[in-house]
């Protein structure tokens, strides 16, 4: 693999790297960092410990270990190169407008489209109630409504060939791959009366409680991602570790990995470090593989496993589901309070140059597996649902870089929907003081549970709400054992129990299947 941009990394040049004599030969690493090498890669920490040998097959496209300072390659005229996944051009983005929630907010700004030719039209995710602007993609051209293009219900057709003037498509890696240039930008004020709000992306905080105590209180909390491509950013419009495929460009988009993290600071107090161990072209069996070196030494409370799309090519759902959850014992062992959201990945794009015909079942099938995991301590976060929704209502061609990867709009679905899971609801936010000896069985549960609170809490009001804080059921307990059978209407899903006497309330998790 040929890259236009490289940088070899030599030694000395950080601090870190001078607590010990390198090993002879060795030049400098940093940690959780994309890299090429020529040759067998023996990774050392600050003190020059060795923390892990990499055969040549690996390091020719890997990530490098945490706490990696030094790395020794064999032979040592392979070389040794680190990828950034940025330059020195800031994102040109008002970051709250574009991590506004797309399901919800007053205004839609920059939604994409790829206008290609007069006479091509795309589709908005909603009908627009007003249109606010039609740009080209660096913001530097209006488009007049009737001179350019024409709106009828969601769709815009384009009229004027100044729409398509910068469209660039160039081919690579087997794929089709729409530059950053050719995206049109559209700001609108949605109207949403055709939107089931259960495609909502919803507040899921209550099964990540040791994540959710830090965040509440302000204190150190360490998030890693371990993914592949789409993870490390491929294909925003900042992303320069492609340059073969893509040249960076306006917007200059981060991933929505950094978004995320660049969020919860925002909201929470600058307390979250954000790590990202994801390289592209990896499947979940290189997770388990490497897991043990790039994850446990730095002791997150939170991993976000972001795995899928090279694992259609060949993948079955039991072999996945296995390499996943061995992956998730190895980081458990070692840290048994970390918690997990598992990202069920986007659709490819099935219509698009070099995606299988059969990713969209494969992936579904991950999904469905993944599922079962979700429960107190993991997060499945759902974009194979979401982003089918995506596709039929705008088409996957404008929604994604090429048929594997998102394009900026996709990403802020990814960024936007990880964020609501720590977003917790006004109406959901419930003051929880000692109650004591609470029980609910079985759990999850199919037609009825049984609470099991103390004499001395009775009578108690129980209330049951989904995750948009919405009430869906409430009853008076007398007793201190009482079963309850479910309204056939209160669908599969998590759902938040409160349980308050007028002195004490406490909220639990239940499962309802």
């Amino acid at each position: 693999m040929k890259l236009l941009k490289l940088f070899f990394v030599f030694c000395c040049y950080s601090a870190i790297h001078s607590q010990c004599p390198p090993p002879v030969g060795a030049v400098a690493a940093n940690p959780n960092t994309v890299y090429y090498a020529g040759g067998n890669c023996t990774f050392y920490d600050a003190q020059c410990n060795p923390l892990l040998v990499v055969p040549a097959a690996e390091a020719s496209w890997s990530c490098s270990p945490a706490l990696a300072a030094w790395v020794l390659v064999s032979p040592v005229a392979g070389g040794y190169y680190e990828f950034p996944h940025y330059g020195n051009n800031m994102p040109q983005i008002n970051f709250n407008r574009y991590m506004d929630p797309f399901w919800n907010c007053d205004t839609i700004y920059n939604e994409l489209m790829l206008l290609d030719g007069v006479g091509s039209s795309a589709n908005l995710m909603f009908e627009p109630a007003q249109i606010i602007s039609v740009k080209n993609y660096n913001y530097n051209t209006s488009f007049t409504p009737g001179v350019d293009y024409q709106l009828n219900g969601n769709t815009i057709t384009q009229m004027s060939p100044n729409v398509s003037a910068s469209v660039t498509t160039t081919f690579g890696s087997g794929l089709e791959n729409k530059q950053h240039s050719s995206w049109t930008n559209v700001t609108y004020i949605p109207n949403r009366s055709n939107w089931n709000s259960n495609n909502n992306f919803t507040y899921r905080g209550q099964q990540l409680p040791k994540t959710m105590a830090k965040l509440n209180n302000q204190l150190p909390l360490t998030i890693q991602a371990i993914g592949m491509s789409i993870t490390c950013g491929l294909n925003v419009s900042g992303f320069i570790g492609d340059p073969n495929n893509f040249q960076a460009n306006v917007p200059y988009m981060h991933s929505y990995i950094d978004m995320l993290g660049t969020k919860l600071n925002q909201v929470f107090g600058n307390n979250t470090s954000m790590l990202n161990s994801s390289c592209g072209g990896k499947t979940i069996a290189w997770v388990d593989n490497y897991c043990e070196p790039l994850v446990n030494p730095n002791n997150p409370d939170l991993v976000i496993i972001d795995m899928g799309m090279n694992d259609i090519w060949g993948t079955s759902t039991a072999a996945f589901m296995n390499s996943l959850q061995s992956a998730m014992n190895k980081m458990k062992t070692h840290n048994p309070d970390v918690e997990f959201i598992l990202i069920s990945n986007m659709l490819p794009d099935v219509n698009g140059m070099g995606a299988p015909a059969n990713g969209a079942m494969d992936m579904y099938g991950f999904r469905a597996a993944m599922m079962n995991l979700d429960t107190v301590g993991t997060v499945v976060f759902d974009m194979t649902a979401m982003s089918d929704t995506i596709y039929q209502r705008k088409g996957a061609n404008h929604c994604t870089a090429n048929s594997l990867h998102p394009n900026d709009y996709l990403a802020r679905w990814y960024a936007q929907g990880l964020f609501e899971i720590f977003n917790e609801p006004q109406g959901a936010k419930l003051n929880e003081t000692s109650f004591g000896n609470v029980e609910i069985y079985p759990n999850p549960a199919s037609g009825s549970f049984t609470l099991d609170i103390s004499k001395g809490s009775i009578p108690a009001t129980i209330t049951l709400f989904d995750l948009n804080g919405q009430k869906v059921f409430e009853a008076e307990q007398t007793e201190a054992i009482l079963t309850y059978d479910l309204n056939s209407n209160i669908q599969a899903g998590n759902y938040l129990l409160k349980i308050s006497n007028g002195k004490q309330s406490t909220e639990k998790l239940l499962q309802i299947r």
